[in-house]
């Protein structure tokens, strides 16, 4: 393997997918619920969206940003049609984290302070300034100096917010679920309270959407369970139906901050992505409104599974963790002997991202294996 090794490998090779499923090299077939760590919010070889690119190409393929055309207009068309109505400006790039790099610079050049707020568990990216507010040590050993002042309050808390010293800060930033940390869902008053404070503050708040946004939870965007409105919104991940987009979508006055020249993405906005991501807009709005139901009916067919290796099952819509008594390797990697590809948090949790056109059928496929799974570890562990 000539790939730096960054990632956690499961040992298999895929070489196709077709909707909720993909196959490996030996011909085995897997629920695929990591979906390129919850890229494929529609699944693979979705056919609007491959339609779009495929008509994308054959007119226009490459077209920078200082170039009108049509494919970016249509996706901002459409992304505006979705977003907080608080947010009327949009730079598009290529990645989640490229989103938050934007966010951090917009807060510091509008605001005019240097200073950052995040949280404990939070995750954000691994470029630097996205690494800067990200909360685990590990990601950061070796490539520090990040950018400071940067302090973590701990997240959930209402009481750290109100007592906490914003001086010098240019803003806030903050998962509405934490997706890293373990699919954490804060406590009601938390976000409608972080509003408030940074509001009277005269702080930015960025909202990070980019696992929790487009659809994920049954919402379009996470934070509008809380009823609140950002003044920076960063998305990415599914955004584009499988194809690299970020989106950081901010206030009019925020926007005008930024002079020709001070910001670019050579790639960012192509008209293949936007292309993507417009048909992807219009595919998940037909979904979106049996994400709720679907996302129950598998937290609570985890809840009805009976193994002493569970601690807790927690979720929001298609966004769901399966706490474990233990380190999550040995139950991982028994769901993908049997047939089911999820992903992970910290040390103990299973986390799945299904995509939106997951059937009834697939959820209790799903469950069965994983029942399995915990079954097989509980004979070994608890005898």
């Amino acid at each position: 393997m000539r790939m730096l090794n960054t990632f956690q490998r499961y040992g298999i090779k895929v070489v196709r997918g077709e909707g909720v499923y993909v196959w490996d090299d030996k011909g085995k077939k897997y629920l695929d619920f990591m979906q390129g760590f919850g890229v494929g919010i529609l699944g693979h070889k979705n056919q609007a969206v491959i339609q779009a690119i495929y008509d994308q190409l054959n007119s226009l393929d490459i077209c920078h940003g200082s170039l009108y055309n049509d494919a970016r207009e249509r996706f901002l068309e459409e992304f505006f049609k979705i977003a907080p109505k608080s947010l009327s400006k949009a730079f598009l790039s290529n990645s989640g984290a490229e989103s938050v790099e934007l966010a951090l610079k917009l807060a510091r050049k509008y605001t005019g302070k240097k200073g950052f707020i995040s949280f404990t568990g939070a995750y954000h990216g691994k470029t630097f300034g996205a690494l800067s507010v990200t909360y685990s040590e590990k990601y950061k050993e070796g490539f520090g100096p990040l950018l400071e002042p940067v302090r973590f309050l701990k997240y959930g808390d209402v009481e750290a917010i109100n007592s906490a010293d914003f001086n010098d800060i240019a803003g806030v930033i903050v998962e509405p679920i934490q997706g890293e940390a373990g699919i954490i869902i804060p406590p009601d008053d938390f976000l409608p309270t972080l509003r408030e404070v940074t509001e009277k503050k005269g702080v930015l708040l960025i909202i990070d959407e980019i696992q929790s946004g487009m659809g994920r939870t049954g919402k379009w965007w996470a934070h509008q369970h809380w009823n609140i409105e950002p003044d920076i919104m960063t998305a990415g991940k599914g955004i584009g139906g499988g194809i690299p987009m970020g989106v950081t979508a901010v206030k009019e006055e925020i926007a005008s901050v930024i002079k020709v020249g001070e910001h670019s993405s050579t790639m960012g906005g192509n008209p293949i992505a936007s292309a993507a991501g417009a048909a992807t807009i219009k595919e998940v709005r037909k979904l979106i409104d049996d994400i709720p139901t679907k996302g129950e009916m598998f937290v609570k067919g985890l809840k009805n599974i009976q193994s002493k290796a569970v601690k807790d099952v927690r979720g929001k819509g298609l966004m769901i963790a399966l706490d474990l008594r233990f380190r999550f390797k040995d139950v991982l990697f028994a769901q993908l002997n049997n047939g089911l590809i999820s992903l992970y948090s910290g040390l103990t949790v299973l986390r799945y991202l299904p995509p939106y056109i997951i059937s009834y059928k697939d959820i209790n496929d799903a469950i069965a294996i994983i029942e399995k799974s915990l079954m097989e570890i509980d004979s070994k562990r608890f005898v």
